[in-house]
């Protein structure tokens, strides 16, 4: 077998010393996470640029199994791929629902567009999804489960999942409700319920990431029990496979992008104990196992709609207009702008970092926006004190390479030996921000969340999360205009 297709048996554990000729139970795994809008089949530079990857060919792999198994999601569903990004992952309840999964979990990625619109994904798929430590006003959010039981082969097998809860609750402006219990403890938790009920075997979907800052990643959930036979690991966007052993907790991330699918043999004795685990990376290569052609077809008319809607004319630009992560842009400018004229407050702030490109001269599309903004931030409405945005003003000021840009309103700032220095702020129409009044202004749900690299905003009296995209008010904004000129630059003003 070609080894870089098959590497059968990357790592064999033997957890429980050798098996002899004793006769052995084993249970099949299958495993896919992180596929991140990549749904189609198309060459791939890992496989030698050989057609690889897609649920179409996935289907037809898993059809040709001739033993019992069960397969597993990790979520991460839209990603980089603007057929998942721009579609907000309607790809998933047409494509992955025809798939016999066994269980799934969602990773924080998948929140993205908010709760309310991954529940609609979700309460569509036929599989049930376990997010144990997920909580939504202090209750478990529906349609999602804690923790699930499945007997195959004799062998009863528990599964729980695990949600990065640094990573969702950062993000509380834009997840009114929803926050993520400690992983650590919840870990504990359901290893010792499943263990009362008599499970033979414990499985994780964890999509803890590759790092957390709370101490709670896949080696420490595997460290802290003991009593976990396995975690299947997502939210890390890695090309490659990976395996790791903590004690007798095996650990698999599948890799990205559904181009393969992670294949775990657990082999169990007599009494029902495991006495050793092999995995394998199967590459999904369409000449090996061909496409479902019912999967192949949806496919292909999602992706045709994409790129008809990538394509769509959104207005003309005589000239490019720039961007700059270190100053004050042209492009800055006019998308903050589109935002102030839409929320009509006292005007609105974009941290730089999520102005991804520049806009190209001529013909502008759908997917020159998404370049320029590939986020789907939503916009949020603050009232603030003066005191308060004063001060996360002069924070985002200070930022490295994430100028504030800005609309409905001037600054005047000073470079001191400390930092930079906001002198006076001034709104458009002639009002000076004073500490002790109120504003309100529109900013996107991630610069809430510390997009500057401050919660500085936090502050604020009150939040109005309008679940409207920012894209979506630029993009309208730009088709208005139908000839787009670049601003004039002006709204900082340095001083001495």
């Amino acid at each position: 077998m070609n080894g870089k297709r098959w590497s059968w048996l990357l790592a064999v554990l033997f957890l429980a010393g050798g098996c002899g000729r004793e006769e052995l139970t084993h249970i099949d795994i299958y495993y896919t996470a992180d596929v991140q809008g990549f749904y189609w089949s198309r060459p791939e530079p890992r496989w030698e640029n050989r057609e690889a990857g897609g649920y179409a060919v996935l289907k037809k792999f898993l059809q040709s199994r001739s033993e019992p198994y069960l397969l597993f999601d990790g979520g991460s569903w839209f990603g980089s791929a603007p057929e998942g990004t721009m579609t907000k992952g309607a790809y998933v309840a047409e494509l992955a629902r025809t798939l016999p999964y066994t269980a799934g979990t969602i990773s924080d990625k998948d929140l993205v567009y908010g709760w309310p619109s991954l529940r609609t994904i979700v309460q569509k798929l036929p599989y049930p999804f376990v997010a144990s430590n997920l909580r939504l006003e202090n209750k478990l959010p529906w349609p999602l489960h804690d923790y699930q039981i499945r007997t195959i082969s004799g062998i009863k097998i528990g599964i729980f999942g695990l949600v990065s809860s640094q990573a969702v609750n950062k993000n509380k402006a834009r997840l009114l409700g929803l926050q993520a219990l400690d992983s650590l403890q919840v870990a504990q938790e359901m290893t010792a319920l499943l263990k009362e009920k008599n499970v033979d075997y414990i499985i994780v979907l964890s999509s803890l990431g590759a790092s957390q800052q709370d101490g709670a990643t896949d080696t420490s959930v595997a460290e802290e029990n003991p009593g976990i036979g396995l975690i299947l690991s997502s939210n890390k966007d890695r090309e490659n496979a990976e395996t790791d052993q903590i004690n007798d907790t095996f650990i698999v991330y599948p890799g990205s992008k559904l181009d393969s699918v992670a294949h775990i043999r657990l082999f169990f004795d007599k009494n029902r104990q495991l006495r050793s685990t092999s995995f394998e990376d199967i590459a999904l290569l369409k000449d090996n196992f061909g496409e479902d052609p019912e999967i192949a077809a949806h496919a292909a008319d999602l992706r045709a709609a994409t790129r008809k809607k990538m394509n769509a004319r959104v207005a003309e630009l005589p000239e490019a207009i720039g961007m700059d992560l270190a100053g004050e842009s042209e492009l800055g400018d006019l998308l903050a702008q589109c935002l102030y004229k839409w929320s009509k407050l006292d005007g609105a702030i974009l941290n730089s970092d999520s102005i991804r490109s520049a806009l190209p001269a001529g013909r502008l599309t759908e997917y020159d926006l998404y370049k320029a903004y590939p986020y789907g931030d939503n916009i949020t409405f603050l009232t603030i004190k003066g005191a308060a945005f004063l001060k996360a003003m002069e924070l985002s000021l200070n930022a490295k390479d994430n100028f504030p840009q800005i609309a409905g309103f001037t600054v005047s700032y000073a470079d001191t030996p400390d930092g930079k220095k906001i002198r006076q702020i001034v709104l458009d129409n002639g009002r000076i921000i004073r500490p002790q009044e109120t504003y309100r202004f529109a900013v996107t749900d991630h610069v809430l969340a510390g997009g500057f690299g401050h919660d500085g905003f936090i502050d604020s009296l009150e939040f109005k999360n309008t679940f409207v995209e920012a894209r979506q008010i630029m993009r309208s904004c730009l088709a208005r205009q139908k000839t787009v000129l670049a601003p004039k630059l002006g709204r900082w003003k340095k001083v001495l």
